[in-house]
């Protein structure tokens, strides 16, 4: 059975080409087949719906069930083809996507775009999923089990250390960043997808974001699931999935319901994975000073002039 791709990011694309490698289904689900390559490379086949993302090969169309694949199932991988048992995926004509936002563009606005999450933020509870972590923007009271609240006592804490952290002090980071690592469930726990979210916001507005993101990155890829690591190596690079791109854009020269509509869009990745990438977005994007903003828009002009 073939099946054709609509497209592909580019590091994945770059990573495809030269010498053919072998991997392994690490997981799968109804809309996403993740596998793991030999040299731990993580990359996901997803159904078009699902969209462009860090390490994503979109296909036109999803195969029913996947044709019957089961994690463990051996994969071989080239640069214009992907085999595993019945099932070829063809590479050839995909469209390259960059995961990469334009940050310079966006630093140099970071202080019109933060001013907007704060307006964004008054909208988003109407919204958000219940048991994420956007609870800890609002102190909402916590439904469900004790150790749904403990998670969340914990998350609040370490998100704490980690704002202390972003103001410069490298051991807070780490602090931080290591005790949200793995926290929750899943393939990507919650605490990770907090992570991920202040990362991108680094790239927003941190006058230092590759050094920030390099502290949370240290800290947390021993302590989490090999896929939610592969995310946050991506986030930790600048790379985020369509829907924050659209989120971005919409913060910058968007309406009020567009801006409404990207949110919805990230929020509507997985249970709460998109909430909790949001809140971690949130958190460290509502709390900057505004000298600090204005200190990280001159970074970025003045980096603009020199180039």
């Amino acid at each position: 059975m073939e099946v054709r791709v609509r497209s592909v990011s580019r590091p994945v694309f770059e990573w495809l080409g030269g010498a053919t490698k072998t991997g392994k289904i690490l997981a799968l689900f109804r809309r996403v087949c993740a596998i793991q390559a030999a040299d731990q490379r993580l990359i996901s086949l997803v159904a078009p719906e699902v969209g462009d993302g860090p390490l994503s090969i979109v296909l036109e169309q999803a195969p029913t069930d996947w044709a019957g694949l089961q994690p463990g199932a051996q994969v071989r991988v080239g640069r214009d083809l992907l085999q595993c048992e019945n099932l070829e995926i063809s590479l050839e004509g995909a469209r390259i996507w960059d995961p990469r936002p334009d940050w310079e563009d966006l630093r140099a606005n970071a202080s019109t775009l933060l001013r907007r999450l704060e307006h964004l933020a008054v909208r988003i509870p109407d919204h958000a999923p219940a048991g994420g972590l956007l609870s800890l923007l609002w102190n909402h009271e916590l439904p469900g089990s004790s150790s749904l609240s403990a998670m969340h006592a914990r998350a609040q804490k370490a998100a704490q250390t980690l704002r202390v952290g972003w103001d410069g002090d490298e051991a807070q980071v780490k602090a931080g960043a290591a005790q949200l690592a793995g926290l929750g469930t899943g393939l990507t726990p919650s605490g990770d997808d907090f992570l991920l979210g202040t990362m991108l916001c680094a790239w927003l507005a941190h006058p230092a974001p590759r050094h920030y993101c390099a502290g949370v990155s240290d800290a947390a890829l021993a302590r989490t699931t090999s896929l939610s690591a592969a995310y946050l190596r991506s986030a930790a690079d600048g790379e985020c999935s369509s829907p924050w791109h659209r989120l971005l854009e919409a913060l910058e020269a968007g309406s009020d319901e567009e801006l409404v509509a990207a949110a919805s869009a990230v929020l509507a990745h997985g249970h709460t994975s998109g909430a909790d990438a949001l809140a971690g977005f949130f958190w460290m994007g509502l709390r900057i000073p505004e000298g600090k903003i204005l200190l990280t828009a001159r970074t970025a002009m003045h980096k603009s002039l020199a180039g």
